[in-house]
């Protein structure tokens, strides 16, 4: 800019030595004749000055070239052996821009091959839903193709009871057709021989003893075993289909005690150490911290999980609906309820006494399963674990039983 022209015109002004013109040593033609030349070696228009010109501010800085210790540029005495110092930063840049953009591509890289490795992961899951998918589809279609099978199979069995039960029908028709037949033919020959001798009447008498005595009555108790064996077949369907349709068991509060915080979607309950102002209900629990669940049951199969959270005692199962809810409970089948649960470390089925049971691979779960008309129901602490107990002859009464829960 106009610094470095100045600088460069200042620089110009004296002999090729670098002397000052003296005062009144000065010729006007020999110092235009020397400004002449001057202009010529700036060669301005080639754009040399560099090659030229002595540029003092292109030299390094060297504190030891002046004797009196100051800084100043070394004296021009010939070409310099050192690089420019813009050239050295000019350098040191290149360098470094070099690095920042091989480290910039090796992060694109990095993202290219994090975005691949997304894809490839998003590929594999979708096609392992797919298989997925389609191996629910086929398993569908074929429990579809055995549950049609299975009706027709039942109902084919139901129609030929059907007709054996009609057949036998009419064959014990015609049997009581044929013996009634006997019996007024001999009512007639008995109204007849009122009139006779008594010894008549005895024998008449002996022959009627004789037909009943020869009277056969057919049963359908042959009938009745196979009806039952299709009744079980039945109900074996209806707990394989009572698996896929859990019911939606919620927290009734109505029944729930008052030191038992009930969540508002009746999911979930919380023992709380103060007892809540509640409505009064004769259904309420008022001894034990109790609750009972909804729906009720009075038939059919039936299962559904419990988490438990916390280390403090806890009891689970069912209750028939007639349980007592004055005062404590006894957790007793007698008393009408059938539970398992935790007293202090250890897990245990109430029975009278209680029975311990094994609480290996608990997870917080528990999962109730209910069989009414079997009277049974079983507790499992792990998913496809074997019951850890069974209340095998649960008497219900032909009450609705409820899933219970106390803590």
């Amino acid at each position: 800019g106009g610094g470095t022209s100045r600088s460069r015109l200042c620089c110009s002004i004296g002999d090729a030595h670098g002397n000052h013109v003296r005062k009144g040593s000065f010729q006007p033609k020999q110092h235009l004749e020397h400004l002449v030349e001057k202009l010529k070696l700036l060669d301005l228009d080639g754009g040399r000055e560099k090659e030229q010109l002595c540029s003092w501010h292109s030299i390094p800085w060297d504190v030891e070239a002046s004797g009196s210790g100051r800084d100043g540029p070394r004296a021009c005495g010939g070409p310099s052996t050192e690089e420019p110092i813009q050239d050295k930063g000019s350098s040191m840049s290149q360098e470094q821009t070099q690095k920042d953009l091989e480290t910039l591509r090796t992060h694109r890289e990095a993202l290219w091959e994090l975005k691949a490795h997304g894809e490839r992961r998003c590929q594999d899951y979708l096609a392992r839903t797919e298989l997925q998918r389609q191996a629910v589809v086929l398993e569908f279609r074929r429990l579809r193709r055995f549950l049609r099978d299975q009706e027709l199979i039942l109902l084919l069995r139901l129609r030929e009871l059907d007709t054996e039960a009609m057949g036998r029908q009419e064959q014990e028709e015609t049997k009581i057709q044929g013996e009634i037949s006997l019996l007024d033919v001999l009512i007639c020959a008995m109204e007849k021989q009122l009139e006779g001798p008594g010894s008549a009447f005895l024998q008449v008498t002996s022959r009627l003893e004789m037909g009943n005595s020869q009277r056969t009555t057919e049963t359908f108790q042959d009938l009745e075993q196979k009806l039952q064996v299709i009744s079980r077949q039945s109900c074996v369907l209806r707990d394989v289909l009572g698996t896929f349709q859990a019911p939606f068991v919620t927290l009734d509060p109505s029944t729930a005690s008052p030191r038992l915080v009930v969540a508002r979607d009746r999911r979930g309950a919380q023992w709380s150490r103060t007892a809540q102002a509640v409505p009064g209900s004769p259904l309420r629990f008022n001894g034990s911290c109790c609750v009972l669940g909804s729906p009720g049951f009075a038939a059919g199969a039936h299962h559904w999980a419990v988490g438990v959270t916390g280390a403090g005692a806890w009891a689970l199962g069912v209750a028939r609906g007639s349980v007592a809810r004055r005062g404590w409970i006894p957790f007793r089948p007698d008393e009408g309820v059938w539970a398992v649960g935790r007293r202090g470390s250890r897990f245990c089925a109430f029975t009278d006494p209680v029975t311990p049971i094994p609480s290996a691979g608990w997870a917080g779960r528990v999962r109730v399963a209910l069989d009414y008309e079997g009277g049974k129901v079983r507790f499992y602490l792990a998913e496809g674990d074997p019951p850890v107990f069974t209340f095998p002859m649960a008497s219900f009464g032909g009450e609705s039983v409820f899933p219970f829960f106390w803590l």
